[in-house]
């Protein structure tokens, strides 16, 4: 019987362990590295893309036309759980953007070195429809080789 119930608690010693460690985001195997989303509600939309603040690959955004779209007060850094204990700055940021009227532009997000600190930097171009009220009506990101040339 002492067998039994020793055998239980340790049963429930390890699930309770399992269950917390889950909900404190141990084990998080998000790819930051690659992380790159796009997502909008209404005339709000916001870009997440994975950031390593450790080796300046850190993002740059700018809306190509302003008067389709513009930027939002929105714009945070999110430093990954574990990366702190281990000393990195590694982590999401979430750019936020405003539609403004009707038309269709790109948001042009650069970093001026790949995610090591070294070689050619990152480039992710997200097309933005807009439309007359504000309204997001679509928006696609992709990765580029190359950022666009500079038009001024």
């Amino acid at each position: 019987m002492k067998r039994v119930m020793i055998l239980l608690l340790l049963t429930a010693a390890v699930c309770a362990s399992a269950v917390l460690t889950a909900a404190c985001g141990a084990g998080d195997d998000t790819d930051y590295e690659h992380l790159r989303d796009v997502s909008w509600e209404g005339t709000e939309l916001t870009i997440m893309l994975g950031e390593n603040q450790s080796t300046g690959c850190e993002w740059t955004t700018r809306p190509e036309d302003d008067s389709v779209i513009g930027y939002s007060l929105h714009r945070v850094f999110h430093l990954a759980g574990s990366q702190v204990t281990e000393g990195n700055a590694i982590g999401t940021l979430e750019a936020g953007f405003e539609g403004k009227g009707a038309g269709t532009s790109r948001i042009i997000c650069t970093t001026p070195v790949g995610w090591d600190g070294t070689g050619a930097g990152l480039t992710y171009i997200v097309t933005v429809t807009v439309n007359e009220d504000g309204t997001i009506e679509s928006a696609e990101g992709v990765e580029s080789e190359t950022p666009p040339a500079d038009e001024n």
